[in-house]
C-alpha cells in the first residue's frame, strides 16, 4: 500500500527544464540561431506528431526555448557594449540614465549608492544609445535621490569580470559631476519606496540612544542591510546567520498572520482572504526591494491564498516552481545571482527534508496518520515538541543544502550555524512579529510605536549577544577554497535522490554525498600539500609567504581598499590562521586591520619603526592588537633572508 499518492506537478518539470536550458547556454555559449532553429523543430513536432505529445516533449521544448531566450539576451549588441568600449578608450565617461532602485544615502560619509539603468553614453564626442545596468557611487552629496529620477553623470566606469543580477560594473563620480535632469514620475515602486522610508523612521522612534539596535531592526524588517555596521555584518556572516536579513517567508508569513487576525476580527470569510492579503503583501515586498527571496515568498503566499478563490488546493512545490519560472522569465541572468540560488536551493531542501521526515514517521507509526498534526493538541509540551522538532529539521535542511553554495560564493563554512539557528530563528521571529506590530500601529499611536520598539530593543540585544557568543566558539567558522564543479553536482544529486527518490536508490544518494565530501577534502588537501617557500601576488596589493604550510606571513598595504582585497584573497586561498601581518604603507586603516586580526587570528602585526606615532597604529595598540615594530619594511625582525617589499 502506498502511503503517499502520486502527485503530478508539471510546473516542477517546466522549472527544471527552464533552469537547465539557461545553464547550458551560459556554460557553452551556444548560437542563438541554432537554438531558435531547434526550438522551432521541437515545437513543430510537439504540435504535429501524436507520439510526441508527452511530458518529455514539452520539457525538451521548454529547455530549448529557455536556452534560445538566454542566447538572445546575451547577444552583444552595440547598446550593451558601448559603455565597456568607452571604458577602454577614455579615462572618464559620460552617461545618462534612470535610477533603477531605492537609493542608499549615507549621511555620515555624504555618499549615495544606487543601481542605474544607462540609456545613453557619450563616446568619441557623440551620444550613443545604451542598455546597461551599473552600480553608481556619488561622493560629497548633500541630499538623497529617488527611484525613477533621470541623471547625467560624468566619472569613471569599471566593468565587472562577471555580472551578478544583471549589474555589469561600477561607476564612480562626485556631486560636481552629477546633475538631475528630470524628477521621478509617479509610479507604484516610487510610492512603495517612500512608504519604506517612513516605516524606517517609525522603527527608529524612541531608539535614538541605541543606533545599533535601530539599524539592525531596520535591516531585519525592511531589508536595509547596508545600514548594518561592518563589524556586526561580519559576525553574522562568519556564523552563517546572515540569511535572517533576507526578506523571505518568515517576514511574509508574520505579516500575513497579523493581517489574517485583523480580517477575522472584522468578519471576512476565509475564502476571501486572498483578495485583501495578496495586494497588501505585494506592497510590502515591493517596498523592500523585490529581491528573489521576497518574490519567492510572495508567489508562494499568493498561490496559497488564491487557491480557495478558484476552488483549488494549494501546492507548495508547484508554488516554488512558479516563482522560479517568473523570476527567470523577467531576468535570466539571475541564475548566476547568489541570492537567487541560495533562496531557492534552501527552500527546496527544507520542503524535501520535511516531506521525507513526515513519510518516515507515518510509515513507522501507521499508514495514514500524520503525527505532526497529532502533536498540536491542547498540551503545551506536545506543542513545544512539535515546534522544536520542526525547527531542528529546518536548521539541518538549510545547512546541508546551502553549504556548497556558501563555500563557492563566500569561501566559508559555518558549522556553528547548524545549532545556532535553533537560538537565532526564535529570536528573529519575535523581532519580526514585534516590528510588524509596530509598523501597523505607527499611523495610529506614537506611544504604542515607542513601546513596541523598546520591547524589540530587548530582543535585539539578546540576538546580538547570542551572535557574538556563537562567533567566539572554537571552530565556529572556517574559510575554504571554492569547490570544483563536481563537488556541488554530486552533493545535490545525492541529496535529491536520498530525500525525494525511490527507497531502493537511497543508498546511491548517500554514496554520492559521501563521494562529494571526499572529493572536496582531497581537493583542499592537494592545494595545501607540498608548499615550499613561495610568493603569491594579486594586483600588487599584497605578498604572501608560506614556509611548508606552517609559517604564513602576509605583507600588505595598510589602506582599506588593499586590505579588503587581501581578505578576499585569503578566503579564496582557504587560509584560516595568519601568524604575521606586516604593513608597509603609512595610510593604515585601523578598522580593516582589526577585521583581519579577528577573521584570521593574527598573532602579531608588524609595522616599520617610523610608523610608531601614526594615530592608526596607536588605535591598534589601544584596541589590544599585538603590534611589533621592525626597521625592515614589510618584514618582521628575524624572519630570515626573504625580502617582502611592495611596489607603491
Amino acid at each position: 500500500m502506498r502511503i503517499c499518492p502520486q502527485v503530478r506537478r508539471p510546473l516542477v518539470g517546466l522549472a527544471l527544464s527552464m533552469v537547465l536550458g539557461l545553464y547550458l547556454q551560459q556554460q557553452f555559449n551556444l548560437s542563438a540561431l541554432l537554438l531558435l532553429g531547434l526550438s522551432a523543430c521541437a515545437l513543430s513536432l510537439l504540435s504535429g506528431g501524436h507520439t510526441f505529445r508527452r511530458s518529455c516533449g514539452v520539457y525538451v521544448a521548454v529547455l530549448l526555448l529557455s536556452a534560445a531566450y538566454s542566447a538572445v539576451e546575451s547577444i552583444q549588441v552595440p547598446a550593451k557594449t558601448v559603455l565597456p568600449a568607452a571604458e577602454v578608450c577614455s579615462s572618464s565617461q559620460e552617461i545618462i540614465g534612470t535610477i533603477d532602485e531605492d537609493p542608499k544615502f549615507f549621511e555620515d560619509d555624504a555618499v549615495i549608492i544606487f543601481n542605474f539603468r544607462v540609456d545613453a553614453v557619450r563616446f568619441e564626442k557623440e551620444w550613443h544609445p545604451a542598455d546597461f545596468l551599473v552600480r553608481v557611487r556619488v561622493n560629497s552629496m548633500i541630499r538623497s535621490a529617488e527611484y525613477g529620477e533621470r541623471w547625467h553623470l560624468k566619472g569613471r566606469f569599471r566593468s565587472f569580470e562577471k555580472a551578478y543580477g544583471g549589474v555589469g560594473g561600477a561607476f564612480y563620480t562626485d556631486r560636481g559631476s552629477a546633475a538631475c535632469l528630470r524628477k521621478a514620475p509617479v509610479s507604484l515602486r516610487r510610492a512603495c519606496y517612500s512608504l519604506r522610508r517612513r516605516a524606517s523612521s517609525a522603527l527608529g522612534c524612541g531608539l535614538e540612544q541605541f543606533p545599533r539596535q535601530a539599524q539592525l531592526l531596520q535591516a531585519l524588517l525592511l531589508g536595509y542591510r547596508h545600514e548594518l555596521p561592518n563589524d556586526l555584518y561580519q559576525v553574522f556572516s562568519r556564523t552563517g546567520t546572515l540569511h535572517i536579513f533576507a526578506i523571505s517567508g518568515l517576514h511574509v508569513g508574520v505579516m500575513a498572520a497579523i493581517l489574517i487576525a485583523f480580517l477575522k476580527i472584522i468578519g471576512v470569510a476565509k475564502p476571501k482572504w486572498g483578495l485583501f492579503l495578496i495586494p497588501l503583501l505585494l506592497l510590502y515586498v515591493v517596498s523592500t526591494g523585490m529581491k528573489a527571496s521576497a518574490f519567492r515568498a510572495l508567489t508562494m503566499a499568493s498561490v496559497y491564498f488564491a487557491a480557495p478563490l478558484f476552488h483549488r488546493r494549494s501546492d507548495t512545490v508547484s508554488a516554488i516552481s512558479l516563482a522560479a519560472i517568473l523570476l527567470l522569465a523577467v531576468n535570466p541572468f539571475q541564475l548566476n545571482d547568489p541570492g537567487f540560488l541560495l533562496s531557492f536551493t534552501v527552500v527546496c531542501g527544507i520542503v524535501m527534508v520535511h516531506l521525507y521526515t513526515i513519510r518516515q514517521i507515518n510509515g513507522v507509526v501507521r499508514p495514514g496518520r500524520v503525527v505532526w498534526a497529532g502533536l498540536g493538541g491542547p498540551k503545551s509540551m506536545a506543542v513545544f515538541l512539535k515546534a522544536a522538532g520542526l525547527l531542528m529539521i529546518t536548521s539541518f535542511a538549510a545547512w546541508i543544502f546551502s553549504a556548497p553554495l556558501t563555500a563557492g560564493f563566500f569561501n566559508s563554512i559555518s558549522p556553528v550555524a547548524l545549532g545556532g539557528n535553533l537560538l537565532i530563528i526564535p529570536l528573529t521571529f519575535m523581532i519580526v512579529l514585534t516590528g510588524c506590530c509596530c509598523l501597523l500601529v505607527a499611523p495610529v499611536s506614537l506611544s504604542a510605536t515607542i513601546i513596541f520598539n523598546h520591547a524589540n530593543r530587548i530582543f535585539i540585544s539578546l540576538l546580538m549577544g547570542t551572535i557574538h557568543w556563537l562567533g567566539r566558539l572554537p571552530g565556529a567558522y572556517r574559510f575554504v577554497r571554492s569547490p570544483s564543479f563536481w563537488v556541488p553536482a554530486l552533493w545535490y544529486i545525492g541529496l535529491v535522490v536520498f530525500f525525494a527518490g525511490p527507497v531502493r536508490c537511497r543508498k546511491y544518494g548517500l554514496l554520492s554525498v559521501l563521494c562529494a565530501g571526499l572529493l572536496w577534502i582531497v581537493d583542499a588537501h592537494c592545494f595545501l600539500a607540498d608548499r615550499g617557500i613561495h610568493v603569491e601576488r594579486e594586483a600588487g596589493f599584497a605578498v604572501m609567504v608560506s614556509e611548508n604550510s606552517r609559517a604564513q606571513i602576509l605583507s600588505a598595504k595598510g589602506d582599506s581598499y588593499s586590505l579588503s582585497r587581501a581578505v578576499r584573497f585569503l578566503k579564496r586561498s582557504g587560509v584560516n590562521q595568519l601568524p604575521v601581518l606586516a604593513l608597509v604603507d603609512s595610510e593604515i586603516d585601523a578598522c580593516s586591520v582589526d577585521e583581519i586580526c579577528q577573521n584570521f587570528s593574527v598573532d602579531r602585526v608588524w609595522v616599520p619603526v617610523s610608523f610608531r606615532q601614526i594615530p592608526a597604529v596607536q588605535n591598534l595598540i589601544n584596541q589590544g592588537v599585538n603590534v611589533g615594530f621592525s626597521d625592515r619594511p614589510g618584514l618582521p625582525a628575524g624572519s630570515g633572508s626573504v625580502s617582502l617589499e611592495l611596489s607603491r
